[in-house]
C-alpha cells in the first residue's frame, strides 16, 4: 500500500496517490487520490488516515457492499447478455422499484424476511400486477443468485419467497373459420399490405413475430419446405443472430398452400432490388421496406390491424391471432403435443401444455369416444 506525495508545480499545493488493491466486483486496480493540501505534512497526516481506515476493512469489506452497487455492477454482464428492449425494461424496475426500496441495504445482510416484506408491499401497494411483480422478483433473485456463484453470499435469500399467484388469462385466438375468412377476403382487397406473406407465416407456421421478420430468403429450403429459424429482429428493428432460446433455433416445415405465396413475393422483392439498383438495402429479408430495410415490428403489426379491421374480424393481437391459433388448431387435430412444442420452438413440452391447457379439456370429450370404441362392456 505504498504511495507517493508530490507537489503540484502550478498550484504549489501538494497531492498524494496510493493502491488499494482490486477492486471486489471488477477486478479493476483501485488508487485512492486526493490533491490541495497546503503543506506536505497536511498530505502525509491525511493519506494516513485513509491507510488505516482501509486496513480496518472500511473501504474494501465486503460486508459494506450495497444491494445498488452490486446491481449496477450486475446490470454491465446483463447488457451484454440481454436483446436491448429487455435490457432496458429490466433496469427501469431496478432502477424505479428495487433500487428505491432495498437499494441501501447491504448485500450480506439481505434476508429471505426482507424481501418477502419488499413483495407484500408490491402486492398491497396495487400498482403493480402481477406478472410485472414476478418480473421484478425475477430481476431481483437473478442478480442474488449471481452474488451466490462469485461467492459474495452464501446463500440466495430470494430462495422460498412467495409470489402471488397468476390469474391466468384467456387466450383470444381466432377459430379456422376466422381465419379462412381473413386470408380469402384480405386477397381481394385492392392494395395488399406487403406485410401479408408475414401474416400468413405466422398462420401457417406459428412463428414469432421476430422470427418472422427476421426471416431471410437463405432461410427458406424450396426443395424440401422447409424453413429455418436462425436470426430474429428487435423491437428497434435490429436484426439478431439466434432466437429467443435454444430450442427456438429450429427448422419448421412449411405447408404446400404457402409455397406458392412465398414464390410470388419472393418476384417482388426480386423486381423491388433491380429497380433500386445500388441503393437497395440486401438484407435478404422476406418482410422489408421497398428498399430492403427492416421493418419496424410496431409498422408491421399496425398493418395486420388495418386489415383486420378492413375485412371486418374483431381486433386481435396478432401473436394472439396467428401463432395462439396455430397451435390451438393443431391441438384440436390430436397433432402430437411434443411435435407441436418443437415446432414453436418451446424450450419444454411443459410450456405447450400450460400454455394451451385451455384447448385440453375440450379434447376429453373425444378421448372417451375413442375408448368406447375398443373397449366392451
Amino acid at each position: 500500500m505504498n504511495g507517493s506525495i508530490k507537489q503540484d508545480n502550478k498550484t504549489n499545493k501538494w497531492y498524494f496517490v496510493f493502491d488499494v488493491g482490486k477492486d471486489p466486483l471488477t477486478g479493476k486496480r483501485r488508487q485512492i487520490y486526493r490533491r490541495g493540501f497546503k503543506t506536505r505534512q497536511e498530505a502525509i497526516d491525511t493519506m494516513t488516515i485513509i491507510k488505516a481506515e482501509i486496513l480496518q476493512d472500511e473501504f474494501t469489506d465486503l460486508s459494506n457492499l450495497s444491494i445498488e452497487r452490486f446491481m449496477e455492477e450486475w446490470f454491465q454482464e446483463r447488457k451484454i447478455q440481454l436483446q436491448s428492449s429487455t435490457y432496458e425494461t429490466h433496469y427501469i424496475y431496478f432502477r424505479t422499484v428495487i433500487k428505491p426500496r432495498l437499494g441501501t441495504f447491504k448485500l450480506q445482510k439481505l434476508t429471505p424476511m426482507i424481501i418477502q416484506r419488499f413483495i407484500n408491499d408490491l402486492v398491497q401497494e396495487r400498482h403493480f400486477s402481477e406478472y410485472t411483480i414476478h418480473l421484478i422478483f425475477r430481476v431481483l433473485s437473478s442478480s442474488l443468485k449471481k452474488a451466490t456463484t462469485v461467492k459474495l453470499i452464501k446463500f440466495n435469500p430470494s430462495i422460498g419467497i412467495t409470489l402471488p399467484k397468476i390469474k391466468r388469462k384467456e387466450i383470444d385466438i381466432w377459430s379456422l373459420d376466422q381465419i379462412n375468412y381473413f386470408i380469402s377476403i384480405s386477397k381481394q382487397t385492392k392494395r395488399l399490405t406487403r406485410c401479408f406473406i408475414g401474416f400468413l407465416i405466422g398462420f401457417f407456421c406459428g412463428c414469432r413475430e421476430g422470427e418472422i421478420m427476421g426471416l431471410r430468403w437463405k432461410d427458406i429450403d424450396f426443395d424440401s419446405n422447409t424453413l429455418y429459424i436462425r436470426q430474429t429482429l428487435t423491437q428497434k428493428a435490429e436484426i439478431k443472430a439466434g432466437a429467443k432460446n435454444k430450442s427456438s433455433v429450429r427448422s419448421v416445415s412449411i405447408p404446400e398452400k404457402l409455397m406458392p405465396e412465398l414464390i410470388r413475393h419472393h418476384k417482388m422483392i426480386v423486381e423491388e432490388k433491380l429497380a433500386f439498383g445500388e441503393q437497395y438495402h440486401d438484407n435478404d429479408l422476406i418482410i422489408c421496406t421497398k428498399n430492403g430495410k427492416p421493418m419496424i415490428p410496431r409498422n408491421f403489426r399496425k398493418e395486420f390491424y388495418n386489415l383486420t379491421e378492413k375485412v371486418g374480424l374483431p381486433r386481435t393481437k396478432f401473436h394472439s391471432a396467428t401463432r395462439h391459433s396455430h397451435a390451438t388448431l393443431l391441438i384440436q387435430q390430436n397433432v402430437n403435443v411434443k411435435l407441436i412444442s418443437e415446432r414453436l420452438g418451446h424450450a419444454d413440452i411443459s410450456t405447450t401444455l400450460d400454455t394451451y391447457s385451455h384447448v385440453l379439456p375440450n379434447m376429453q370429450k373425444s378421448v372417451a369416444n375413442e375408448i368406447d370404441k375398443i373397449l366392451e362392456m
